[in-house]
């Protein structure tokens, strides 16, 4: 089950379910935002970090409504999705001042719909 993260009424993306990680991918246009020759780096490293944690990933590319960029997501297995989100998290923060593309796959709003579904219950 993919998630959608809602830009504004016309511009968005998808997200693969279980998506720790990703970056845009812009092309290799001389004037391209976010080429992948820079991105792939960063989501490498990221790669090798949960590797090192037990944790395999692969990465997966999605459109966007942007006609010129995609998204490539970092996925991991669903049994290692909710130990792979804090390790995410920690990694990203750590590493925030030396990576330019890398985010999380909106990770917050998946914590905040599970402490909502535990206070409902």
């Amino acid at each position: 089950m993919t998630r959608y993260h809602k830009i504004d009424a016309w511009r968005g993306y998808e997200i693969p379910e279980y998506a720790v990680a990703g970056s845009s991918y812009t092309g290799e246009w001389s004037d391209s935002p976010a080429p992948k020759s820079e991105v792939m780096p960063e989501l490498k490293e990221f790669m090798k970090y949960l590797k090192k944690k037990g944790i395999k990933s692969r990465l997966k590319t999605t459109p966007s409504s942007n006609v010129f960029m995609q998204k490539i997501w970092v996925v991991v297995s669903g049994k290692d999705f909710e130990k792979a989100i804090p390790l995410t998290m920690n990694w990203l923060k750590r590493n925030y001042s030396r990576t330019q593309y890398i985010h999380d796959a909106d990770l917050d709003v998946i914590k905040r719909s599970k402490k909502k579904l535990k206070e409902m219950v």
